[in-house]
């Protein structure tokens, strides 16, 4: 009955009051955050990496990191803009590490959006398979602001400070970003949008 009151206390805490006792050394209260969080960072983590075999290995890295630097959270309400900042961090760093370029959409077939009248959902899928080289080509700076904005629904200030970069530079990617797969699926002609 104990461990159920335990588990009842954790429910009712916030993140920051979590990540404050991780902070003290508690790892029971990591437990928590990562029950809160998991799913969206795993998510994210697919994503980014086109689902390669070693995604759940890095979102438990994420959350490893978020324990090693759990003082450094801001006591925001919600830790996830933060985890995924971290979580983004690693993808980065491990294309780096690997030397390539994950092909973001090509294995996003979940994405892919639902309709009723078969024309729409042809429509929506060549729509979706035009994206993917674009995105493919993308640099996994561009890529992951993309995903943090478009797929995540992060605002530019979270992603600026998820990823401890200048808004600007948000900006800029994002908008560089759009504009290749925009180009990509022929909504802006070729010859109005120079190539980056």
């Amino acid at each position: 009955m104990k461990a159920l009151s335990r588990v009842d206390a954790s429910a009712t805490k916030s993140d920051a009051e979590l990540l404050a006792r991780v902070a003290e050394g508690e790892l029971g209260a990591l437990g928590a955050v990562y029950d809160r969080h998991c799913e969206s960072i795993r998510r994210f983590v697919a994503r980014a990496t086109c689902g390669h075999a070693d995604a759940d290995d890095l979102v438990h890295d994420a959350f490893l990191t978020a324990a090693r630097i759990a003082a450094r959270f801001d006591g925001r309400a919600s830790a996830r803009p933060w985890l995924i900042g971290i979580a983004a961090r690693l993808v980065q760093r491990r294309a780096r590490g690997l030397g390539r370029i994950p092909r973001l959409l090509a294995r996003l077939a979940w994405t892919r959006p639902q309709a009723l009248d078969p024309v729409d959902a042809l429509e929506a899928r060549s729509a979706l398979d035009r994206m993917a080289p674009a995105v493919a080509r993308m640099t996994a700076d561009k890529r992951i602001v993309l995903l943090m904005a478009e797929l995540e629904g992060m605002t530019g200030p979270e992603i600026a400070e998820a990823l401890e970069i200048p808004i600007g530079t948000v900006w800029t990617r994002l908008h560089h970003a759009r504009r290749d797969v925009m180009r990509a699926i022929d909504l802006i002609p070729r010859d109005e949008a120079k190539p980056r």
